[in-house]
């Protein structure tokens, strides 16, 4: 069984997406040269804000990672942190492993953001679903910790 959160992905695409884009610009605006009536100064300064925004967003995305969390017959589970260029991963005893539990937060305009959070006992919290909809999360977490089997928290902590 396999859990996957790969909300990070979109994030690699857009800003992909938006690098491509001012590069299209960029070279538009060398080819053809400023458009008539507008200050060259501030069209240069204008794509290198662009290029600023661009390059740190991108930046920014590729910190982030997906994650995968793969359970094994035997009593070892591997987790995989996925970056753009990249990937970190780890074996991890299930008994090393607590239960899924939803953690409740907000996003940047103050709605409600739940994640399904699942703590490794070296302190490492991975969250293996997130959203706006706590049923989602959830969800994810009876299935995960059904995968576990029956276990007390207070051990875990």
């Amino acid at each position: 069984m396999t859990f996957r959160n790969n909300v990070a992905a979109f994030l690699w695409g857009f800003s992909a997406m938006f690098l491509v884009l001012v590069g299209a610009m960029t070279y538009v605006l060398i080819r053809h040269g400023t458009p008539v009536g507008y200050s060259p100064i501030i069209v240069t300064g204008a794509m290198a804000l662009f290029w600023v925004g661009a390059v740190g967003f991108t930046a920014y995305s590729n910190s982030k990672h997906c994650l995968r969390v793969t359970f094994q017959s035997g009593s070892h589970d591997f987790i995989t942190w996925h970056f753009p260029f990249s990937k970190k991963e780890r074996i991890v005893a299930r008994t090393d492993i607590a239960p899924a539990t939803v953690v409740e937060s907000t996003d940047d305009e103050g709605a409600p953001y739940f994640y399904a959070r699942v703590p490794i006992q070296d302190g490492t919290m991975i969250d293996i679903a997130e959203g706006h909809h706590r049923a989602s999360c959830e969800a994810t977490c009876i299935r995960f910790n059904a995968i576990l089997g029956p276990r007390s928290t207070q051990a875990m902590v």
